[in-house]
């Protein structure tokens, strides 16, 4: 949290992380770990002309981990996949005869999202080396709509077509991780991640109809209409690689590099026009002195990430990028004795983004994106001793 995203090369004993399954062996093996966490974003949306903001608020993760064995450990939880919010205006000219035209205007509005329940497991092959797996059940609505206005003619119906797709299926997605010590207190992680193509089972509700001008819900006639057609939804494959470089009880450093052939995307076998994506994040915690448990602010960690990413988004011929600067706070939950009352915390982030460019009649979209999380860290299986 709040180090730009950064996570394949990470692991940790008292925190989740479902980005990379090989991560899940570094759980002790007596411990179980609970993260709940969630989020609001507030956005600025700005073109040569006009701007408007907006925002809104959503649960981001509950995630759990513990061992099944020595080298054996899970994980399972809720998280968001992918959502959709955007809202998009683009005025044309219509060719009705060879010496007339007529002006449209296009309205593309669409909301939703995929949610996913995973179980993983990450086995130890070895004392550097570690594996895992996660599978994946997707499901959630994404709803599509269009409206297509005439502009020189008032009393002209207006042209609308709504799409609400549903999916529910499977995945699956794959990790690798190599740790070494380094001297007493380092540690050097490399980590790598990989997810395989894969077709989204998938139905669709279509509506095309006449509708009026100055309020597209209200109907005039219905052109056609379909009730869930199945099909499927093309996943292309994606991998990535990262690391993290970890002095205990002191300082981290880890860095992401994410791919994904967003070109070969298609749904119900129509393409589309997304562009491959790439995503490069870095981050930064520090800690002034992780084993004073005097002082409850030298245990607190301090965070900054830098993320960038090459969307898959394409608009008007050019590719839609992302910036993103992340500050945030571990604070240890318990102001304890021991390394054991120290490992649930508040986790509390904030991040400051910029999305697209009001160049070529587009959209420039300034984000603040607030993230508060709780990680509880509780021992299985330890007596208690009375004095």
């Amino acid at each position: 949290m709040s180090l730009g995203g950064s996570a394949i090369g990470m692991r940790s004993s008292s925190f989740v992380n479902p980005w990379n399954p090989a991560s899940y062996t570094a759980f002790d093996s007596t411990s179980f770990i609970f993260e709940g966490g969630v989020y609001s974003q507030s956005l600025a949306l700005k073109t040569v002309n006009t701007s408007q903001n907006s925002g809104y608020s959503s649960i981001g993760t509950l995630l759990f981990g513990f061992p099944v064995t020595q080298r054996l450990k899970a994980s399972f939880g809720l998280m968001p996949y992918s959502s959709v919010g955007y809202n998009i205006g683009e005025s044309s000219s219509l060719v009705v005869s060879s010496d007339s035209s007529t002006r449209v205007k296009n309205v593309y509005a669409g909301d939703g999202g995929i949610n996913k329940v995973y179980f993983g497991l990450g086995y130890q092959l070895s004392k550097n080396l570690s594996i895992g797996v996660n599978a994946d059940f997707l499901f959630g609505t994404i709803n599509r709509n269009s409206t297509s206005n005439l502009l020189d003619d008032t009393y002209a119906m207006s042209y609308r077509q709504n799409t609400a797709i549903r999916v529910h299926d499977f995945s699956y997605n794959f990790g690798m991780q190599y740790t070494t010590k380094i001297g007493t207190d380092k540690r050097f992680t490399l980590g790598a991640v990989y997810t395989p193509a894969i077709d989204l089972k998938a139905n669709h509700d279509t509506l095309n109809a006449l509708v009026s001008p100055t309020n597209s819900d209200l109907i005039f006639y219905t052109v056609n209409q379909s009730s869930d057609v199945k099909g499927k939804i093309h996943i292309p494959q994606a991998f990535g690689g990262g690391f993290s470089f970890e002095k205990e009880a002191k300082f981290l450093i880890a860095g992401d590099v994410y791919y994904q052939n967003w070109e070969k995307f298609k749904i119900f076998d129509q393409t589309d026009s997304l562009k491959n994506s790439l995503k490069a994040s870095l981050g930064l915690q520090f800690i002034p002195n992780g084993n004073d448990y005097n002082h409850y602010y030298k245990r607190i960690r301090f965070r900054m990430g830098l993320n960038y990413h090459q969307s898959y988004l394409q608009l008007n011929n050019q590719q839609i990028n992302d910036f993103g600067v992340s500050f945030g706070l571990g604070l240890p939950l318990k102001k304890g004795q021991s390394e054991l009352s120290s490992k649930s915390c508040v986790n509390l982030g904030v991040e400051f983004g910029r999305r697209g460019t009001t160049d070529f009649s587009l959209i420039k979209e300034n984000y603040v994106r607030f993230t508060v999380s709780l990680s509880l860290y509780d021992s299985w299986f330890r007596k208690l001793k009375f004095y």
